[in-house]
Parts: structure tokens; sequence; C-alpha cells
């Protein structure tokens, strides 16, 4: 017994020295790289981390990026994007890309935060990122099960990752939230710059630029955080301009379905309610929404917590004509839809769920519309399912 005890301290200790050698070696690969910025929230990450990333290039900084979102990449100074593989998401996966890119020398980092729980947020930051500049995108009702279920536990949640000792630049509005994330930066010693959530002014030519939809608080964002670099403001735009799209970025794909032209608009990624109003309403405000509108609902079997929440949206927020259920809880979706209002005669759902039978609903519901021969498909809630991927698949090849 004494023996084994022996035994399983000596382990122990030879794990703390071998941890310590690690963690020496990972520091000094991550101080090596001058610019670290470590970018967190909700929504946007994915977005924001490839447009600084893009601008910082633009600059002649030789830059590296990684985004873990819908389609998780390492983007090299040269804009090679290289698919990050993996069984399960692991915040350890940090220290294996430092350890990989330190080898090229780079002079910055711009990486998108990997964890939810906010002691591994923590963990990230201080342990592996030590990020000079750190952005916070904003604050939503997700990962409720692990953050916390009101804002405010979600945003000290997401404040875990608040760098020491440097800058926070941050696109939260809500004036309670943004105090608390005051309060916790200056526990931090960290100046925080809060960004508009709108572009004004000249900078609102760029929208017209890009090729796909890009949210304006996360351009706001990325030209403050170029501003504290002290890169100008035309090598900032040029940045933005060429930076290409994330995976699952919004973006409109046109389709001919039996001479019908249809647009198919891709928010599967957005799944909570206050993004998913401000992506309709920013589609209605630029006009893609002057058509037939049809919304898919693809419903999870582990997300049954979101049925209810998007049947309300799609049958009070949205102007929808046609609504789509696929996925689990159909019955569920379809009795909270008539309670709220939409006509049962405009519902539809799909028994087999395959893509040609999705092609061939669609066909029928234009036959159904006389003298339209254009229409919108929404899709919305949740973007991992086989007949979800299918669609994707086909509407954006």
């Amino acid at each position: 017994m004494l023996f084994e005890s022996t035994v399983s301290i000596i382990a122990y200790l030879f794990l703390l020295v071998y941890l310590r050698r690690e963690q020496i070696q990972h520091n000094k690969e991550i101080f090596n790289i001058k610019y670290r910025i470590h970018i967190n929230g909700i929504r946007g990450k994915s977005s924001v981390t490839r447009l600084i990333g893009q601008i910082l290039k633009e600059k002649g900084i030789r830059t590296f990026s990684k985004t873990t979102g819908s389609a998780a990449r390492l983007i090299d100074p040269k804009g090679n994007e290289q698919p990050i593989k993996r069984r399960v998401a692991n915040i350890i996966e940090q220290v294996s890309i430092v350890k990989k890119i330190s080898k090229q020398k780079p002079e910055a980092f711009v990486v998108e935060c990997m964890a939810i729980q906010p002691s591994l947020q923590n963990i990230c930051e201080e342990k592996m990122i030590n990020a000079t500049i750190g952005v916070l995108t904003n604050v939503r009702e997700d990962h409720q099960d692990m953050m916390g279920w009101t804002l405010e536990e979600i945003t000290n949640s997401l404040c875990e990752f608040i760098p020491s000792n440097g800058i926070l630049v941050c696109g939260e509005q809500n004036p309670k939230l943004v105090k608390i994330i005051k309060d916790r930066a200056r526990e931090k010693n960290t100046r925080v710059i809060f960004t508009d959530d709108c572009l004004t002014g000249s900078d609102r030519q760029i929208l017209k630029k890009l090729t796909h939809i890009e949210h304006e608080e996360n351009i706001t964002l990325a030209l403050k955080v170029a501003e504290v670099l002290g890169i100008d403001k035309k090598t900032s735009i040029k940045g933005i301009v060429n930076a290409r799209p994330d995976p699952g970025a919004l973006k409109i794909f046109e389709k001919k379905i039996d001479n019908n032209n249809i647009s198919f608009i891709n928010a599967h990624a957005i799944n909570d309610k206050e993004s998913l109003i401000k992506v309709y309403e920013m589609l209605k405000n630029r006009g893609h929404l002057d058509k037939i509108n049809i919304g898919t609902l693809f419903n999870r079997y582990d997300r049954p917590e979101r049925v209810e929440t998007f049947a309300d949206i799609a049958s009070k927020q949205m102007k929808l004509d046609i609504i789509i259920l696929l996925g689990h809880y159909k019955n569920i979706a379809k009795t909270r839809l008539i309670e709220n209002g939409f006509s049962e005669n405009n519902i539809f759902e799909l028994k087999i769920e395959n893509l040609d039978n999705f092609l061939k609903l669609i066909s029928k519901i234009m036959k159904s519309i006389t003298n339209k021969k254009e229409a919108n498909i929404i899709g919305m809630v949740n973007i991992h399912g086989e007949i979800v991927e299918e669609y994707i698949k086909y509407f954006t090849n």
C-alpha cells in the first residue's frame, strides 16, 4: 500500500514537472508573437477573426488567423486555408496550433476563443493566448446550460476571457451589460473601447464592395482594432473588402428550380433569437426580402428548447409567406405557428427528408403561387442535420 502511494506521488510529481516544462515552452512561443488578438462573444467571432486577420496582412504584418466556427480553419500569411480536423473540439488545440505556427515566425496571431465554460475561457486567455488585444463581439442568449440563463450571467461568463493589463474592444450596446464589462475589465486593469453597431458616413460604402452580407457591427469592430494598432483607414478598408468570408457567413445564393428563380439565404448558423431578428431586419432594409419568402425551420432532437422560440419569431416577427418544417418536433412547431395566427395551409412538412423531396416541395409551392417566379428560401435554426447539409451543398455549389 505504501509502495503504491509512493509510486502515485512520484507519477504526480513527474506530471507536474512535465506540465510546467510545457507551459514554459508555450510561453516562449506565444510571447514571441508581437500582436495577439483573442476574439470572444456569441455571434460574429469567425467573421471578425477573418476581417482583422486580413487587415493585418494588408498592412504587411505576417499574420496567422484561426477560426473555430462552422468550419474550423487555420489561415496562413498568404491566405491559404487549412481545415482543422478533430474528433472532439478541445482547448488544448490552441497550444498545438501555436507550436505549429511558431516555427514560421508570425508577427500576429488572430484567434477565436474555443471555450464555452467560463473557467475554460479564463484558461484559454491566461495560459494559452495572453492577448495584447481582446475583442468581445456581443452577448446573446446561447449555450445557457454552461454560461448562465440570463444575459447578465452570460456576460460575466464571457468576461472570463478579458486580458490583463491590455485593451478590450467591445461591440455590445446593452447599458446593463456594458456596465458589467467595464467593471470586469477594471478588475484586470484593462481599458475598454466600445464600438458602434452600425457604419456611418463614408464607411457605409464598404458594404457595396462586399460579395457577401456582412454585419456592420463586425466591420466596426475590425476597424476599431485596426485604429488601435495604428493602421490607416485605407489599408483597413482594403483588408475588409479582400477578406474571404467564413463558410457559415450570411450569403445569398441563386438557383433555378423548374424555371423559378430561387434565392437561398443561409441563416442556419444563427441560433439565437436576437441575432436572427437583427439579420431579418438587415435583409429587409437592404431590399433582399421583396419576394415570396419561404422559411425552413429545422429542429434538432437535442435542441427542444429552440422549437417554440423560433416558431414564435417566424410567425410573429418575420414576414414569411410559407414555412417548411424539417427535423424533429414538427407537431410542436406546427401547433405553435397556428396558435400565433399563421395559416395552416401555408405550413408544409417534409415526411421523407432528402434533397429530391425538398426540391419537389419547392416546385409544388411555386406552382401554387400564381404569377410568381421568384422566391427566397430562408434557412433557419440549426446548421447540423443531413437534410440541411444536403440542400446547403446544393444551393451553394
